[in-house]
């Protein structure tokens, strides 16, 4: 890495040496002159090039290295044609480029300052803050509270509306995969509140850089800028191209992430929130980043082992087994969950010549019920059940599998509610006793059950308060409790495993409305929120209502009433599917 003296010394040759000269004989500095022949003001002078700039050119998207030299430092963006230049003093590319093809006005990509060339003089206009904010684009609190609740609509240079927060993105060459899991990220509010203030994040991954060599500042800083981007709300242009966040994940992942290569969405969301984690000082601990403060769930493991096995025969044909069971319980944290779908049937009748097998999510669900068991190929049995759920829930569906020869997609349809989805059934609850068990418990019980559940028991006189305190105490808890979710971003899959698409459904909380991001083009419709629920769902994000949040039902989705080969398909295809849970390297516990 390059010290500061050294990086000193090449920005002070970049930007000309007649400046260090001067210092060096003792006089003052002539690295921004003077220009007597225009008029001054309080801030600096009035410049007569102002209006040759074109706003229509400029795109601060692409990565900021000078078009001539390749180098990233001390570059500087031609206001007039938007060509990047490095250095602004004699002698530099950006001072030549003023001479030779008479473009005078120049910024500093890095301090934002504006300047005037050949004449090489720093130039103040308010007229001109547009476009330092395009180029780093700052927000308030005010501004991120409006989001979510109104939809604004700004009209662009290039002459497009588009909705604040919904941007197409440049598909610059099979780069879908980033696209589609862009857009569900950035709508997801907690990371997106997060990312949008780079005081949040900057100086600590700076710091972490020091002490884990592995960190990777330079992603989590692209990515700050691309969110900003996408929720800029006076942009140029109705798009964003994400030029510089695509080469820090190449970088970042040694090119298995990179421009070119079709690339599986979920692969690479593993990858990077892990990578986000651990440069953001992350470690095993919970809420310790804010990846797993929005992302990190646990789910309850019960493992039975046969330890030791008899047989005995007790009769003719008769035989007694007796097995001695060990179980053990572990809790493994988790960033999102791998559902896997029921295998779709290989022949079809005549009748089904239309069939498109269906599972409903809840079939998929049944795996954390704590009762259905799985058994390994090893003998051993095992159960789960969610511990605690997240803020924000990733549920991947498990669609494609590949051998040496071919790739297969699986095309069975989930059938899964957009609001309201309740994951109580699936969650570990504390044990309440019933009714019937507390009247027939006596008041030495009654305490002990109490004492247990850390329930106060002052006030209560009789044998009925303590029965009455018992039953309002797990009330509570039930009210507390925050189990259903709300369907905030759908990336589905459409087409064939090898020549498919990805796209993106996403929710305007505000409007209630559902929009399709697919690359460039961003759409809705009066049926759109019937086109998200009957697409081919690959990754899901469900956002945690808060706790006493009333249901929704006025949102119910409105479906089509099914054909009687549609019916079949729902009986065929009931059977549950087997559940993965997907874990990382970094969520395993301690």
């Amino acid at each position: 890495m390059m010290d500061a003296k050294k990086r000193s010394r090449m920005e002070e040759k970049a930007n000309g040496s007649e400046g260090v000269n001067a210092r060096k004989k003792g006089k003052p500095s002539s690295s921004i002159t003077t220009a007597p022949w225009l008029s001054r003001n309080s801030k600096g002078f009035m410049c007569p090039y102002l209006d040759t700039i074109n706003r229509k050119v400029l795109d601060f998207d692409f990565e900021k290295i000078c078009s001539v030299s390749l180098n990233n430092f001390n570059v500087y963006a031609c206001l007039v044609c938007g060509t990047y230049f490095q250095g602004r003093g004699k002698g530099t590319h950006a001072y030549l480029h003023s001479l030779e093809v008479d473009h005078h006005m120049f910024i500093n990509l890095t301090t934002r300052n504006i300047y005037c060339l050949p004449d090489n003089y720093q130039v103040h206009e308010i007229s001109l803050e547009d476009i330092t904010y395009n180029l780093r684009p700052e927000f308030k609190k005010s501004d991120v509270r409006r989001f979510d609740k109104e939809g604004e609509y700004y009209h662009a240079l290039d002459g497009t509306d588009y909705l604040i927060g919904f941007m197409g993105l440049n598909n610059i060459k099979n780069t879908d995969w980033f696209n589609v899991s862009a857009q569900a990220l950035s709508h997801v509010p907690l990371l997106r509140n997060f990312f949008l203030f780079p005081e949040n994040y900057e100086s600590k991954v700076d710091d972490v850089e020091k002490k884990n060599p592995l960190a990777k500042p330079m992603l989590v800083k692209k990515f700050g800028e691309f969110m900003r981007k996408v929720w800029n709300p006076r942009g140029f242009k109705g798009h964003v191209s994400p030029h510089e966040i695509l080469h820090s994940i190449s970088t970042a992942s040694r090119k298995k992430f990179s421009i070119g290569k079709q690339m599986d969405p979920i692969e690479f969301l593993a990858w990077f929130l892990n990578t986000c984690h651990l440069s953001m000082g992350g470690n095993k601990k919970r809420n310790s980043s804010i990846i797993t403060q929005a992302f990190q769930g646990q789910v309850k493991m019960m493992t039975d082992t046969v330890v030791k096995k008899e047989t005995r025969k007790i009769g003719p044909g008769q035989i007694e087994i007796k097995e001695q069971i060990e179980s053990k319980i572990t809790n493994k944290k988790f960033i999102y969950l791998s559902l896997e779908l029921p295998t779709s049937p290989l022949f079809k009748d005549n009748q089904d010549t239309d069939f498109i097998p269906q599972v409903p999510l809840f079939d998929l669900l049944k795996k954390f019920d704590g009762v259905t068991t799985e058994t390994l190929k090893s003998g051993e049995k095992r159960r789960f059940q969610l511990a605690r759920l997240p803020k924000y829930l990733i549920i991947h569906y498990k669609r494609f599998t590949s051998n040496n020869w071919f790739k297969e997609k699986n095309p069975t349809l989930v059938n899964f509610p957009l609001y309201n989805l309740d994951m109580a059934p699936y969650v570990v609850m504390p044990q309440r006793p019933t009714s019937d068990d507390l009247k027939q418990k006596g008041i030495k019980e009654l305490h002990q059950i109490m004492e247990k559940n850390k329930i106060d028991k002052r006030g209560c006189l009789s044998r009925g308060d303590l029965i009455e305190k018992i039953n309002s105490h797990f009330d509570q808890l039930e009210k507390k409790r925050a189990t259903r979710y709300d369907l905030l971003a759908n990336v589905c899959h459409s087409g064939t495993a090898k020549d498919g698409t990805y796209k993106a459904h996403v929710l305007h909380k505000g409007m209630r409305t559902w929009f399709e991001a697919e690359d460039l083009e961003i759409k809705t419709s009066e049926t759109m929120a019937q086109q998200v629920a009957l697409s081919e769902c690959y990754i899901q994000i469900y956002e945690l209502q808060p706790p006493g949040s009333n249901m929704n039902l006025d949102s119910t989705v409105k479906v089509e009433p099914k054909s009687e080969a549609d019916l079949k398909a729902d009986a065929k295809s009931s059977s549950s599917g087997e559940v993965k849970v997907k874990t990382e390297k970094m969520e395993e516990d301690s």
